[in-house]
């Protein structure tokens, strides 16, 4: 493995600039004598997302500091690889992804930098991932990967999954973590019993106007502090996917429902659809409240959006409101997860979409890790040629090796019949590629 270069270890200057600013800001606040002895650990940090310009009502002028390298608009078309925190570990790896997904003919890179309430770069407000122990590394992955994408002719958006807290069956081991230092920030029933920890994510609650300034806070951290091209959402729901029950459940605590009552005049059970209606709210105005952090702290930066296969459904299982955001001008552009192996089905899932929101720009996801031939990966691939040209790909894992293969235990690598298939998809999309989507 290459020797680390010494710029590659430290954050950058202009992040210390932009925390000391918002410190400064922040002591310097009417209300600071009064709540300072009562804010620890991550609650320190959310307050000072609220001096940060991008809480509700707090647009103002852009913030663009001398010496960052202006962002790469929004590709047209965009092709474009999502690349999951447990593909890349080492520096060496970052490198790797980025020469094959350039080698693809994509165009953009969907680096995901947050998971689960923790990071994969250099933050004040979150602890460490899990595939770096909770621990710094030595080295900054997304400096790097910003450096090697722009020096391999990519855009690259940081993608964040929004409201997850955690993910596991386990309490994080470390206790900075969210679970541990805001439980009150989960989603709560009328019993006051937390959404029980699983196999899936356990979910922050958007209805609290603390919880929509700290996510904003986490944005406001990566669009000041890297040259990053775009912003890209994920997990922008409530995602109790394995929770019984849980929409009729949460949230019921008791701010909710005094935010809920004080805005609506009722309590949940007076009318179904208003409160789903309120609760899809909470996370349009948390979309908005990034949208404007964006255009602040890194003008001319996209902010694209992964969003439920079916609009329709989207918003009846998690209350997404996708459609809204894009018509809003909220999101450049939504990216709808139409993961199916059938062509007619992914064809249906985008012109749903299409359908609702015609004006906006909408490009295709196709879940690669479905697709067992190489027809299925050429025919979707061809519908999307037919649209325009725009697609994502699900995920870089389903292409090329990564560095979760090397995490397997008891085992020297990865089946045979997984190799067959990523060589057999990584061929598949090149054709595709090579044949309608030729680089600008």
């Amino acid at each position: 493995m290459d020797p680390i270069p010494e710029h590659e270890r430290t954050p950058s200057d202009s992040h210390d600039h932009a925390w000391r600013s918002g410190l400064l800001a922040f002591i310097r606040s009417p209300w600071i004598l009064g709540t300072l002895l009562g804010l620890v650990g991550v609650g320190l940090l959310s307050s000072l997302s609220l001096v940060g310009g991008c809480q509700s009502g707090g647009r103002r002028a852009p913030v663009q500091p001398p010496g960052r390298t202006r962002p790469a608009p929004l590709a047209t078309p965009t092709r474009a690889v999502w690349v999951a925190r447990f593909h890349y570990q080492y520096p060496d790896d970052i490198r790797s992804i980025m020469r094959n997904c350039a080698a693809l003919g994509a165009n953009t890179v969907l680096w995901q930098v947050r998971g689960d309430g923790t990071t994969a770069y250099y933050s004040r407000i979150e602890p460490w991932s899990s595939q770096y122990d909770h621990r710094d590394p030595g080295y900054d992955p997304l400096k790097i990967a910003v450096a090697e994408a722009h020096r391999n002719g990519l855009r690259i958006e940081a993608w964040i999954n929004v409201l997850p807290g955690w993910k596991g069956p386990n309490p994080p081991a470390i206790r900075n973590q969210l679970w541990h230092a805001r439980p009150d920030w989960f989603l709560h029933d009328a019993s006051g019993r937390r959404q029980p920890l699983g196999d899936f994510y356990v979910i922050l609650n958007p209805c609290l106007p603390d919880v929509r300034n700290y996510i904003t806070s986490v944005v406001r951290e990566l669009a000041a502090n890297y040259d990053l091209d775009g912003i890209h959402l994920d997990y922008v729901r409530y995602a109790w996917d394995t929770t019984p029950n849980a929409r009729k459940l949460y949230p019921r605590d008791p701010t909710t429902l005094r935010l809920y009552r004080r805005e609506s005049g009722k309590h949940p059970d007076d009318d179904s659809h208003a409160w789903d209606r309120w609760r899809a709210l909470q996370i349009t105005r948390l979309v908005g409240q990034i949208h404007d952090c964006v255009r602040r702290y890194r003008p001319g930066a996209s902010l694209t959006a992964a969003v439920w296969s079916s609009p329709k459904t989207g918003y009846r299982d998690y209350l997404q409101d996708a459609t809204t955001w894009l018509r809003a001008g909220k999101v450049d552009a939504i990216m709808p997860m139409a993961y199916t192996e059938s062509a007619e089905r992914f064809e249906g899932f985008i012109n749903e979409y299409r359908a609702v929101a015609s004006r906006g720009r909408i490009i295709p996801g196709l879940g690669l890790y479905k697709h067992d031939t190489p027809r299925q990966v050429r025919e979707q691939l061809g519908r999307c040629r037919s649209w325009g040209g725009d697609f994502a790909l699900f995920s870089y894992e389903s292409l090329h090796a990564v560095a979760g293969d090397r995490n397997k235990r008891g085992t020297s690598g990865i089946s045979s019949e997984k190799r067959r298939l990523r060589q057999m998809r990584l061929s598949a999309a090149l054709e595709s590629v090579g044949r309608g989507f030729k680089p600008e």
